[in-house]
């Protein structure tokens, strides 16, 4: 330790000084008399300095000010009382005192009261360097650095407050921090400071709050304070406790975490109100997220879901599909578009599910983000549409009305999703409505169920032939069952054909595509039955002139051909015997006449219907031709509904080929059957193989023939069936059945 002694005329205290370094040997003393002159400024740099009592004030001022960061130890000989109370009481913190005649006395003291300043002012020196630091630092900082008394008031305030606040530096020294405070948050701050205060710990704190700008804007600042009690060691006068408090703005980061905030409760809104259905996985395919669209449509609550993998949520049959779209996109680290259907509580649900990959800092994939829009109706809509195209070449290959209703109901079903669905026409007395075609939903519910006039929707329909839908079918008045299982149900009107019905047990708002789809199917299905009865009555026509053509041309020329004969014989013999053989030819090409008469009425199609006794008709029937010794017996009261006309030509048929071949005595009877009625009689009846011929309209001499063909037209036209049998009395038996 090197150490220079200052002293002024007083040689025997510097030699009693320099004895110190004779004892210590660590210790090297240059003693310097300034009485003497000597040139101490040039004196190298030491460890302490040794200021004798000797020593005037302005000198030692001058060696403080030459060595300030040297630790000044005052050597106090003759002078120290007068010193107490002067030097003494001025001493630096760094700086002490030691009695000259310790130096003799008692070395090692001296030495440890040198050592432990020259300590003490390395430790201040580090800490004034830091100091230095630190306040270049506060002076340079962006940040605001404020220091507050424990009473709130302002005591020093960082030159960054210029940049941040618009105040000068030390305009708010000595002011009251929490006046600039924005109201609404000045309670908070002074709850958060002066509980710091309170405490006898140093702790701190942090508070967001708004301080006033100087020009009268508020900026938002993030405050961290801490308490720093005074140091006192040194008997400083102040020994209140101080705060520093560092804030930064925030006006831009806190407007942004508004907008952001905003932004995200705005998202959220969209998110839980939505009817997409928004969804995130984790790599492993467990539910991170979902939305309400999600929960309303699996009927489960969130915490029921998230955490679980499409096996636990989605039907078995979905799950694969769902599986392997997401395998995708965690492969392939792009996104995915697909058209799924699913059945999902046992309703088909088809979506448009956009799939796609989030990525972490390092570019790997941890979630699928989803969004999963319904297309249900645009795609059942598609369909229909195609099923509707599809329609109409099946349509054109009907040629009955049963085919043509098989094919309708079958596209009804598909175009218009009802499952119960079917066809209704009237029957020929035009006073009820049964069942053409029906599906199998439908059969099971209603059967063969027969609608009679003026009950039920359908009837209303297809008297007005305006077209029904209702999504609520049991609240109408005109509803056959007020209690029926079908919700919601289309009624097509298809003309004089009847109705097309399309229902379902769940309810369904039908939308202005569903009653156009079913406007055009009903459109399509009568414009087919229509065409079918055209081609019918067409192919019916050309059947008759073709009759017509073989009678003319075979049946009629016969009888005619002998006629003549027996004329032309009668001339060349004048036997007039022969006349009454001309006679009977003449009748019987005027039996065949009346046949094709009567054969051009029933082809012009069934009139009114009207109801009558059998009793009535066939009465009037046996009484309008020649019965000769026959009998007629009616057993039944039966009433039936019908064209009269053509029954009575029917019934007349009947007779007149009862009596041709049963005898001028033949037994005719009348009776009623399950659902028809017969005729039969006693004659020598018809043998199998001629039933057969005669149903299908040959093999039999051209008036019978054509009587067969009235009686068949007639049993068609009404939508009846014939069959050919044998009577108890051994003769033939016609029975009609199938009347409504």
């Amino acid at each position: 330790m090197d150490v220079c002694c200052f002293v002024s005329g007083d040689l025997e205290a510097g030699e009693r000084i320099r004895s110190l370094e004779r004892e210590r040997r660590e210790v090297t003393i240059t003693v310097v008399d300034l009485a003497d002159g000597d040139e101490w400024t040039h004196a190298e740099s030491v460890d302490c300095v040794l200021c004798h009592d000797s020593v005037d004030s302005t000198a030692i001022e001058r060696i403080r000010s030459e060595w300030s960061a040297v630790p000044l130890v005052y050597v106090i000989g003759n002078r120290g009382d007068e010193l107490e109370g002067g030097v003494i009481a001025e001493l630096d913190p760094v700086d002490d005192w030691v009695d000259e005649d310790r130096f003799v006395s008692a070395p090692s003291l001296v030495v440890a009261r040198l050592r432990r300043a020259v300590e003490r002012a390395t430790e201040l020196s580090t800490a004034r360097e830091r100091a230095t630091h630190f306040s270049g630092l506060i002076e340079n900082a962006s940040d605001l650095v404020t220091v507050l008394d424990e009473n709130g008031v302002v005591r020093y305030q960082s030159p960054s407050i210029t940049d941040v606040l618009g105040y000068e530096q030390d305009e708010l020294v000595g002011e009251y921090a929490f006046d600039y405070i924005h109201p609404a948050d000045t309670n908070h701050a002074a709850e958060v400071f002066f509980e710091i205060v309170r405490s006898e710990t140093s702790r701190s704190g942090r508070v967001v709050f708004r301080f006033r700008h100087a020009d009268g804007s508020w900026v938002s600042l993030e405050g961290v304070g801490q308490s720093l009690p005074t140091d006192t060691t040194f008997g400083s006068e102040d020994d209140g406790r101080e705060f520093v408090i560092i804030s930064r703005d925030i006006t831009e980061m806190r407007e942004t975490t508004e907008e952001l905030r905003s932004t995200r409760d705005q998202l959220q809104v969209i998110l839980d109100n939505t009817p997409a259905v928004v969804y995130m996985k984790d790599i492993d395919q467990r539910y991170l997220y979902v939305n309400p669209a999600f929960e309303r449509l699996f009927d489960r609550s969130r915490e029921e879901i998230l955490g679980k993998r499409s096996e636990d949520i989605h039907p078995e049959v979905n799950v694969e599909q769902i599986n392997e779209m997401d395998r995708e996109v965690l492969s392939e680290g792009e996104s995915n578009k697909y058209v799924e259907d699913f059945r999902i509580n046992g309703k088909r649900r088809v979506f448009f599910n956009v799939r796609a990959p989030l990525f972490d800092a390092d570019g790997e994939p941890y979630a699928i983000y989803g969004i999963a829009t319904e297309i249900t109706e645009r795609q059942e809509r598609e369909e229909s549409m195609q099923a509707l195209a599809q329609a109409g070449p099946r349509l054109l290959e009907c040629e009955t009305m049963e085919s043509v209703g098989s094919v309708a109901v079958s596209v009804a079903k598909s175009v218009l999703n009802q499952p119960i669905t079917g066809i209704l026409t009237p029957d020929e007395s035009g006073d009820v409505l049964r069942p053409l075609t029906m599906t199998d939903e439908a059969m099971d519910l209603f059967g063969e169920t027969a609608i009679p006039r003026g009950s039920g929707i359908a009837w209303r329909v297809f008297d007005t032939g305006d077209l029904y839908a209702s999504s609520d079918v049991s609240s109408d008045p005109a509803v056959l069952n007020p209690e029926t299982p079908v919700e919601s149900e289309i009624i097509v009107p298809l003309g004089d054909h009847g109705v097309l019905l399309a229902g379902s047990t769940e309810p369904r708002e039908f939308d202005e595509h569903d009653i156009e789809f079913a406007t055009i199917l009903g459109a399509m299905i009568q414009g087919t039955i229509d065409r079918a009865d055209r081609e019918r009555q067409l192919q019916t026509k050309n059947q008759r002139l073709e009759d017509f053509s073989n009678v003319l041309a075979h049946d009629l020329r016969n009888p005619l051909a002998v006629a003549k004969g027996y004329a032309e014989l009668a001339r060349e013999t004048g036997d007039v015997a022969h006349l009454t053989d001309v006679e009977d030819g003449i009748e019987r090409a005027m039996s065949i006449m009346d046949g094709l008469l009567a054969l051009a009425r029933t082809g012009q199609g069934v009139s009114e219907f009207e109801s009558a006794s059998l009793e009535r008709l066939a009465g009037e029937a046996w009484s309008s031709i020649e019965t000769r010794d026959g009998t007629l017996q009616v057993e039944t009261e039966r009433t039936i509904t019908a064209d009269l006309g053509w029954l009575q030509q029917l019934f007349e048929n009947m007779f007149r080929n009862a009596i041709e071949h049963g005898g001028s005595d033949v037994s005719v009877r009348v009776g009623a059957t399950d659902g028809g009625f017969y005729i039969a009689d006693d004659g020598p009846g018809i043998d199998p193989e001629q039933r057969e011929r005669l149903l299908e309209g040959t093999g039999s001499s051209g008036d019978v023939r054509f009587g067969f063909k009235i009686i068949r037209d007639v049993v068609d036209a009404h939508g009846w069936e014939l069959s050919i049998g044998e009577s108890d009395e051994g003769g033939a038996r016609f029975e009609i059945v199938g009347l409504r």
